[in-house]
């Protein structure tokens, strides 16, 4: 073998990704076949705004990635230095996962938040 992945089917995705594939396309996704034979959204045809809201209500059903003891430790650092940049509610790391839920805190083009995560890009 030539190191390259196997071949699958046209338009067969990852056993434990289907159901997250399969809700994109039910909200209108475009996908696409990479060469290895797995379906993925078609970003030059998806509006981003759009795939940004199906990626949001199928989130649920990708499958949880286990995260490292030091990927854990990252994002507690970073919901550390957040706070002490004045960012008081900013939530916990998630503990499956180390993601922090903080889209719709607004955070992003305020003065407060886009300084906060700036003096916070070290950690990440």
């Amino acid at each position: 073998m030539s190191g390259e992945p196997p071949k699958r089917p046209k338009g067969e995705v990852l056993p434990e990704m289907a159901p997250f594939f399969q809700c994109l396309k039910d909200k209108g996704l475009p996908m696409k076949d990479t060469p290895s034979g797995i379906q993925v959204v078609d970003d030059s045809k998806a509006d981003p705004d759009k795939t940004r809201e199906a990626e949001r209500a199928c989130e649920s059903l990708v499958p949880a990635t286990p995260v490292s003891a030091e990927q854990h430790a990252k994002a507690k650092e970073f919901t550390a230095c957040m706070r002490a940049h004045g960012i008081d509610g900013f939530p916990d790391p998630d503990p499956k996962t180390a993601r922090h839920d903080y889209e719709g805190m607004g955070l992003k083009g305020t003065k407060e938040g886009d300084e906060a995560l700036r003096a916070c890009a070290w950690v990440r």
